[in-house]
C-alpha cells in the first residue's frame, strides 16, 4: 500500500523522519512526522503562522458570525464550535480553512503561542471535504465529525478546528486519545483547568486520513496578508499575517 500510495501521489520523504525499519504500517507512514527544523516558523513571534500543509480552500472575514464554505454557501461560528459562547468572539473576526489532501503532511500544529482552556469531540458525517462537494453540501465543515479546541492568547480567543472526512475519520490530539466518533454519538466536552501551555509550532494533533482544518481569530488579531486567496498551496510554517 505505501509503495502503491508513493507512487499516485508526490510524496517527499527527504522532509520526514522515517524509522530506519520502515514505517510498521501505512497508518504510520501517514500520519509521518517532519524532521527537526523541517519547517521554521516566521521570524517573528506575533505573526501567525499556518498550521498544517494544505491548500487553501476559504480565507477572508467572518461576518456577523458567518463564514464563507464556498462560492452563495456559508455556515456559522456558532453551528461549528457548538457553543454560543465560544462563538461570540469570532462574530466579526477573521477565518481560514485548509484542506489537506492524502500526499500531504497530516499533522496540525499551533499557529499561535497559547494556552488549551477547552476541547469539543463533536460526532457527525463522513462527507468528503474536497473543493466540489465543499460547493454542493449545505453546512459541510458543521456537519462532519471534528475537534473544536480553544485556546487563550495574546490577542484573545483562538479556535482550531480538525475536521474528518470519508474513510478512516481518526483524530489524535498531542493531549488526549485518538477518537473515532460515529452519528449518534454525543458530544463530549473538556475543560483544562490548569490550562496547557503550547508555543506556536506545538503539535496539536494528527488525522489518520481525510481532513480540513479551520482556524478562527478575533476581530483584534493581525489582518491575513493581502495576497493569501483560495486554492493557493499552504506550507505548515508559513506566515499567514504580518
Amino acid at each position: 500500500m505505501i509503495s502503491t500510495f508513493r507512487r499516485l501521489f508526490p510524496v517527499d520523504l527527504d522532509e520526514c523522519i522515517e524509522p530506519g525499519e520502515g514505517f510498521g504500517s501505512f497508518d504510520a507512514f501517514f500520519t509521518r512526522a517532519l524532521r527537526q527544523g523541517a519547517r521554521p516558523g516566521p521570524t517573528n513571534p506575533e505573526t501567525v503562522a499556518c498550521p498544517c500543509d494544505g491548500t487553501i480552500s476559504q480565507v477572508g472575514d467572518i461576518e456577523s458570525g458567518r463564514i464563507i464554505q464556498a462560492k452563495g454557501r456559508t455556515f456559522t461560528a456558532t453551528e461549528l464550535l457548538i457553543d454560543r459562547d465560544w462563538a461570540e468572539p469570532f462574530a466579526d473576526g477573521r477565518f481560514i480553512t485548509l484542506y489537506l489532501a492524502p500526499h500531504d503532511y497530516h499533522r496540525v500544529h499551533m499557529p499561535v503561542a497559547g494556552s488549551l482552556v477547552g476541547e469539543a469531540r463533536v460526532p457527525g458525517k463522513l462527507f468528503s471535504v474536497s473543493s466540489s462537494t465543499s460547493a454542493v453540501v449545505d453546512r459541510l465543515y458543521a456537519r462532519n465529525e471534528r475537534m473544536v479546541a480553544m485556546f487563550e492568547t495574546e490577542f484573545g480567543p483562538v479556535a482550531v478546528v480538525m475536521v474528518a472526512a470519508m474513510l478512516v475519520a481518526g483524530i489524535e490530539t498531542a493531549w488526549g486519545e485518538r477518537s473515532h466518533l460515529r452519528p449518534g454519538r454525543e458530544i463530549t466536552r473538556r475543560a483544562f483547568d490548569p490550562p496547557i501551555r503550547l508555543a506556536r509550532g506545538d503539535e496539536i494533533g494528527r488525522f489518520h486520513w481525510g481532513s480540513t482544518v479551520i482556524v478562527l481569530l478575533p476581530p483584534d488579531a493581525p489582518a491575513w496578508l493581502p495576497a493569501l486567496a483560495a486554492d493557493q498551496p499552504a506550507r505548515l510554517g508559513q506566515a499567514l499575517t504580518a
